[in-house]
């Protein structure tokens, strides 16, 4: 359900920046609510996502033993 969420602020978020950029007379604060949409989409869908690589590695504990 949250991704679905996440798509669908990212989606109207675009339509909400591109259609203001294309008019003539702007609403900035349309403008506004677009970015806002759009991060908000992208923090959520960015938020799930996982590193590729594990934190507690061999190589990342020797680096911190030497600091």
């Amino acid at each position: 359900m949250k991704k679905i969420i996440s798509f669908l602020l990212i989606l109207m978020g675009a339509f909400l920046l591109i259609s203001e950029i294309a008019s003539v007379k702007k609403n900035y604060y349309l403008q506004a609510g677009g970015i806002i949409c759009l991060m908000s989409g992208v923090f959520l869908i960015n938020a799930k996502v996982t590193s590729r690589f594990p934190e507690n590695t061999t190589e990342n504990q020797e680096i911190n033993e030497k600091e």
